[in-house]
């Protein structure tokens, strides 16, 4: 009984002192405007650079394009991965410019599988939906890491929205990041309703508009909070990439 106590002890020892990917998390939480700058000019290479520069373990992006007129018929999900190096998974909301429009995640460990859900739709509403990946992590626990991007115009849409995903998401001691534009600021209804359920790991740093930047509408939310702890978080101060900041989370898995 002592051995196994031993054992046991000495691998959450291991776990929490190990200084690879599998001990900290590096979140980027990214709207990226299909790649279209506050230049009016698609550069999805400037776009993969400022990626690519926070070194993250895991990208949520918002705003994503796939083989759309608009955006010169890029499979943006697919030039992702090869200008950055990360693993990416796609998921439609809906048609745009003769192609596809919706959420993507970058991963530099092994996605298991992915799915899309569509989330609830007000009549004359865009749709929304929820992005979820899950991933293992070097030290082969599994993490469900979430996508999404809420109504922009109506507060009782992103509520209706938000509860779904608490249902899709439900706590069960599965470390989970939940990421995204919620287009709502950090006192609505729409947040308050988010934190029953979730802790997030950002501040009051505003990241919209990229240029002026006045309001907080992006958001990293995680559960269980006795699983991971906020190490470093900032609001990338980019104003040209797209009409958003990025948002940085460094998280350290806790055993």
């Amino acid at each position: 009984m002592m051995l196994k106590r031993f054992v046991f002890v000495s691998l959450s020892v291991l776990l929490f002192c190990y200084t690879g990917h599998a001990a900290e998390l590096r979140v980027l939480c990214y709207n990226i405007h299909v790649g279209v700058g506050m230049d009016k000019k698609l550069d999805l290479e400037r776009t993969a650079k400022l990626i690519k520069e926070q070194n993250p373990d895991l990208v949520a992006l918002q705003e994503v394009d796939r083989l759309a007129d608009r955006t010169e018929k890029q499979d943006q999900p697919a030039l992702f991965e090869k200008l950055t190096g990360l693993k990416a998974v796609y998921g439609k909301t809906i048609n745009n410019s003769n192609g596809e429009y919706g959420l993507a995640i970058l991963s530099r460990f092994p996605v298991k599988e992915h799915k899309m859900t569509l989330l609830p739709l007000q009549e004359g509403r865009e749709r929304r939906g929820l992005l979820e990946a899950t991933i293992e992590l070097e030290s082969k626990e599994m993490i469900r890491f979430a996508c999404t991007h809420l109504c922009h115009v109506s507060e009782e849409g992103r509520i209706q929205q938000v509860k779904r995903i608490n249902e899709l998401l439900k706590p069960d001691n599965v470390l989970t990041i939940l990421c995204g534009d919620f287009n709502a600021q950090p006192e609505s209804e729409t947040i308050k309703t988010a934190l029953e359920q979730w802790t997030d790991a950002t501040d009051k740093t505003p990241t919209f508009s990229s240029t002026d930047p006045k309001i907080k509408i992006d958001y990293v939310f995680y559960q269980p909070q006795s699983r991971l702890k906020v190490k470093e978080m900032k609001v990338l101060e980019d104003t040209i990439t797209s009409d958003h900041r990025p948002v940085l989370v460094v998280f350290e898995i806790l055993p």
